[in-house]
């Protein structure tokens, strides 16, 4: 048996005897997974593309769409500058349903939008870390009534995947979104494509999950 298959099946036995859903690779990827942490790693073309799911929800309660968030490190290992954007991903159910990017600029209006200022856990909580240590002092005094912080709006851009440039022997890394809930689905591929040049892409960079429920 392919020893770097070991790691992933002892995680898959583990995962077996837990409750909830979880997202892992699946043993017949290309490329490298790491067992560590659910990634697997590709390299086409001297370009080497790490992906792993980072939320399968990114706000802690119920929306009409579920925002999901996939965790990227793109390394060029050319002597050109390549260029990798979200928008150069998608991502694919094994319903053969199609789910394009969604802009960290249309992830925040949405969450704007459905975020009231403060209402009690486990719907949503604070804006601001501020408000959270505030809240968190209060809680102390009140057990009854217990709030959590959110992710501030401003971070969701910050933490996104910068705009896909990458010089040459540099790498950048961030955050992709899409409006897809993962946990539905039996399983997914993350696919995308580097342009190496005008006119010239990469081969594509597969990534293929499976939705581990008990």
């Amino acid at each position: 048996m392919n020893k770097r298959i070991l790691p992933l099946l002892l995680t898959l036995s583990l995962l077996a005897g837990c409750g909830g859903i979880t997202v892992i690779p699946r043993p017949d990827s290309l490329g490298q997974i790491n067992a560590s942490d659910l990634s697997i790693t590709q390299t086409n073309e001297q370009v080497t593309v790490t992906a792993r799911v980072m939320d399968l929800e990114v706000r802690p309660y119920q929306m009409e769409q579920n925002i999901c968030s996939f965790m990227l490190l793109v390394k060029n290992g050319r002597d050109t500058k390549i260029y990798l954007p979200a928008e150069r991903f998608i991502l694919a159910d094994s319903n053969g349903n199609q789910y394009r990017p969604v802009s960290p600029e249309k992830i925040r209006e949405i969450v704007a939008d459905h975020d009231p200022y403060l209402i009690p856990y486990p719907y949503v909580g604070y804006y601001y870390e501020g408000d959270a240590e505030r809240a968190r002092i209060r809680n102390d005094f009140n057990s009854e009534v217990t709030y959590f912080p959110t992710i501030n709006p401003q971070n969701i851009a910050l933490e996104a995947l910068p705009d896909g440039k990458v010089e040459a022997h540099k790498q950048i890394s961030g955050l992709i979104y899409f409006l897809a809930d993962l946990r539905s689905m039996e399983g997914f591929t993350l696919e995308g494509s580097a342009v190496l040049s005008k006119g010239v892409k990469s081969s594509d960079f597969i990534f293929p999950f499976s939705v581990v429920k008990k």
